[in-house]
C-alpha cells in the first residue's frame, strides 16, 4: 500500500470505502497470520461498546479523536489489518460473532462507517435504538431542544444547509453531520435522537461554498486533501463527468486556488476529510456596539441529544417544487427508493453522472432490514414528526440558490 502523510494531511489507499461482504472464514484466516495489532481502543457509541484493534497509527489516532473512549469490555470488535498479502482492500463482517475486519485499507471512513457505526447499529437495534443517516441541528425552544435531521444523497447540499442553520440561527446547537440513533419515549410520545461522535469526520468540500471553513480547518487533521494542481480529482476526459470547479477554471470563469499560491484545495476531491471539533462551527453575530462578525459556536452550543421533530429530505432535479410537505406514503416511497446521482469526485469515476439506489440513504448498515426500516420511519409519523422534501436544483428553469433553500427551511421550522 502507498500511504503517507504530508504535514497534517494523510493520504490513504484506497481513498474511499472498499467493498464489503459477509465473512466466509476470511476473518479467522487473516487474524491467524498473527500480525501485531498494537493499537486497541474501545468507543462508547450511544451505549454500544465497539473496540478497535489495528496496526494502523492513522486509524488509531482518528478513532480516538472521533469517539468517546472508555475502558470496558466490548460488545463488538472492528479489526483494521494492513500489510496482508494476496488481499485487495475489503471489509468482511460476521454479524453472529459481532466482528468486522477491514483488510489493507487505512481510509478512516470505512473503520468509522461500515465498521463502528454498522456494528453499533446492529447492536443498538436490539435495544430499541434505530440508525438514521443524516445531519442534525437543534434549537432551544421553551426549555427543550427541538431537533431536525437532514437526510440526503451526496451532492444535494446536505452539509451546506446544515451549516446555514448553524451559521445564521444564533440559537442553533451543533449536533452532528452524519448519524443518529433514535428511540421512542412511549410515555411522553417523544422521539429521542442521540449523536455518537465526539469530533466529526467531515467532508472538506464545504469550504468552497462557505470559505469561513478555510480558517476553521487550520491546524486540524485532514485526509486525502489534494495538494497538487495536476492531481485535481475533478478532471475527466469525458466533459459530462468533469467537475464544476475544474470546468469553470478550464473555461477561465474562475481562477484555480493553486494559481493563487494556495498549497491545497479542499474541494477538488469530494471525499477529502477533516476531523472537526463541533465547537469550531461558526455563527454570525452583532456585538454590543453593533459590529457584525463571525465567531466560533463554542462548546456551549454543542449537544449530543435532542427531541426529533422534523425530517428534511433533499433532492436535486429540474422539476420538483422548492419545498413540499410530505405525507407518510410519499415519504416512505422516496426513502425506500433512495435514488441518487453520483457526482464527479465521489465514487468511482466510471459511475460519475449515473443514478443509483441507496435505500433510506444509509450505506452504513451491514445488512439492511427493509421492513424494519420502513416500520421505524412510519412510527416517526405516528409520533408527530413532520417530513418535508426540498429541491436544491432548479425549478421552472431557475436555479434554486442555497440561501433560498435555507429560507424555506426556516419557514417550515418556524424559526425567527
Amino acid at each position: 500500500m502507498n500511504c503517507e502523510a504530508t504535514g497534517n494531511n494523510y493520504f490513504t489507499y484506497p481513498d474511499r470505502r472498499p467493498p464489503k461482504s459477509e465473512d466466509k472464514g476470511e476473518i479467522n484466516k487473516i487474524l491467524s497470520e498473527n500480525i501485531p495489532l498494537s493499537f486497541v481502543h474501545t468507543a462508547d457509541i450511544c451505549g454500544a461498546k465497539i473496540q478497535l484493534r489495528t496496526n494502523s497509527k492513522h486509524v488509531s489516532e482518528w478513532w480516538q479523536l472521533n469517539w468517546h473512549i472508555i475502558d470496558s469490555k466490548p460488545d463488538g470488535i472492528v479489526y483494521v489489518v494492513n500489510g496482508v498479502k494476496d488481499y485487495e482492500p475489503h471489509l468482511f463482517y460476521n454479524i453472529k460473532e459481532r466482528k468486522i475486519l477491514v483488510v489493507n485499507s487505512e481510509y478512516y471512513g470505512v473503520a468509522k462507517s461500515n465498521g463502528a457505526l454498522g456494528l453499533a447499529g446492529m447492536i443498538l437495534e436490539e435495544r430499541g435504538k434505530f440508525p438514521v443517516h443524516g445531519a442534525s441541528v437543534a434549537f432551544e425552544k421553551n426549555g427543550e431542544f427541538l431537533g431536525v435531521v437532514i437526510i440526503a444523497p451526496t451532492g444535494t447540499g446536505k452539509t451546506s444547509q446544515f451549516h446555514e442553520l448553524l451559521y445564521n440561527v444564533k440559537s442553533a446547537k451543533a449536533v452532528g453531520d452524519d448519524y443518529l440513533f433514535v428511540s421512542f419515549d412511549e410515555g411522553n410520545k417523544k422521539v429521542i435522537a442521540e449523536q455518537p461522535e465526539k469530533q466529526l469526520y467531515m467532508r472538506t468540500e464545504i469550504a468552497e461554498k462557505h470559505p469561513t471553513f478555510i480558517t476553521s480547518f487550520e491546524g486540524l487533521p485532514i485526509e486525502n486533501v489534494v495538494i497538487e494542481k495536476d492531481k485535481c480529482k475533478q478532471k475527466s476526459d469525458d466533459p459530462s463527468k468533469t467537475g464544476p470547479c475544474y470546468q469553470n477554471t478550464f473555461e477561465k470563469r474562475r481562477k484555480c486556488v493553486f494559481d493563487e499560491g494556495v498549497d491545497r484545495c479542499y474541494w477538488s476531491y469530494s471525499n477529502s476529510r477533516v476531523m472537526f471539533p463541533r465547537e469550531r462551527f461558526t455563527m454570525i453575530i452583532a456585538d454590543e456596539k453593533g459590529n457584525v462578525r463571525e465567531i466560533f459556536k463554542g462548546k456551549e452550543n454543542v449537544i449530543d441529544k435532542m427531541n426529533l421533530n422534523f425530517v428534511l429530505l433533499l433532492t436535486r432535479d429540474e422539476e420538483s417544487p422548492p419545498i413540499k410537505k410530505l405525507e407518510k406514503e410519499e415519504a416512505i416511497r422516496i426513502l425506500k427508493e433512495g435514488r441518487f446521482k453520483v457526482v464527479p469526485g465521489a465514487g468511482p469515476p466510471e459511475k460519475w453522472g449515473q443514478y443509483g439506489s441507496e435505500p433510506f440513504y444509509d450505506p452504513y448498515q451491514l445488512e439492511m432490514d427493509m421492513q424494519r426500516q420502513e416500520e421505524f420511519f412510519r412510527k416517526l409519523f405516528d409520533f408527530g414528526v413532520k417530513f418535508y422534501i426540498l429541491n436544491t436544483g432548479s425549478y421552472h428553469g431557475r436555479k434554486i440558490e442555497i440561501h433560498q433553500t435555507h429560507s424555506y427551511i426556516r419557514a417550515a421550522l418556524k424559526l425567527n
